[in-house]
């Protein structure tokens, strides 16, 4: 079995799975003694039309501007536009939506009906200053596209991840919506809440796609970073291995990183055999976020 002591630490920021192989069939969801059923189609998340995302010094300044110009737009609500500053860029936003999912015709709509503020954003135009050609019309909203709202939801705001003393913390679940699972914030927290009822510190943290729940606390100490140098070619390799005690009896004791709330496997070649592998996703380190001042509040 695999441990985190001999692979790479992986950062709060990881890149969201796409390739999700072993998923549950229908919407019930088994975590241990917890059982989670989806209590109906409604996506859990709040839905926005993302008009732009600006990145820059100027970014703020901007996306105020770009803001206040859409709630002068016949047709739009003037208190549906957001303005959002997560971090490293600023994102304009308007409406909210419902997302709903038809099992039937395994299709998804949503209410109130997004299309027609969207083709009207799309559309909108506005004339710059050129220097090479004088005034000419940019369309700035083009590229809009349905997106939740980068806000978080949680009925127990101090079990949120951020909020942990430490510097670490052990993911050992994680879970996203598919089919007719549209609960994936809520079932995290369910599972939380379980995982404390057995006496471990357990947090969750809600991201744009995917809520995970990770138990835990440690110091920057916990994680150690190795140098060995190739006598060969003379590279450096650099690992990053767990050598708090505390936090390996913990992962002994929580191997695995459930995906909404099963083993996950990949499916790997044996590179000296050729015979195919079932890899399991194993519960891993990661450094706990830290939301500076400003991020996720609303502009304008």
């Amino acid at each position: 079995m695999k441990t985190i002591s001999s692979q790479p630490i992986r950062r709060r920021r990881f890149a969201y799975l796409t390739l999700l192989l072993p998923l549950l069939a229908g919407c019930e969801m088994s975590t241990g003694t917890m059982t989670a059923r989806s209590t109906g189609a409604d996506d859990e998340d709040i839905w926005a039309i993302r008009c732009l995302t600006l990145q820059g010094p100027n970014r703020f300044q901007l996306a105020n501007s770009y803001a206040d110009a859409l709630r002068k737009v016949a047709g739009l609500k003037p208190k549906l536009v957001q303005v959002f500053h997560e971090s490293g860029e600023t994102a304009v936003y308007y409406g909210r939506y419902r997302r709903q999912y038809s099992a039937k015709t395994d299709t998804e709509s949503f209410r109130p009906n997004h299309l027609r503020d969207l083709d009207l954003i799309r559309h909108l135009s506005m004339n710059i200053r050129d220097p090479a050609v004088g005034s000419r019309p940019v369309w700035p909203f083009q590229m809009a596209t349905m997106s939740t709202l980068p806000v978080g939801r949680g009925s127990h705001p101090d079990w949120l991840l951020s909020k942990a003393p430490g510097y670490y913390s052990l993911q050992v679940a994680v879970f996203y919506d598919t089919g007719e699972m549209r609960r994936r914030k809520y079932v995290a927290e369910q599972y939380c809440k379980l995982l404390r009822e057995q006496g471990e510190q357990a947090y969750y943290d809600h991201g744009s796609v995917n809520s995970s729940v990770c138990i835990g606390a440690f110091p920057e100490e916990a994680i150690q970073t190795f140098q060995k140098q190739d006598p060969l070619t003379g590279i450096i390799h650099v690992t990053s291995k767990i050598v708090d005690e505390r936090m390996l009896a913990l992962q002994r004791k929580h191997s695995f990183n459930l995906h909404n709330g099963s083993k996950f496997y990949e499916i790997i070649r044996d590179p000296k055999t050729g015979k195919k592998l079932r890899d399991p996703h194993t519960s891993f380190a990661v450094e706990i976020p830290r939301k500076t001042q400003g991020t996720n509040s609303l502009g304008g």
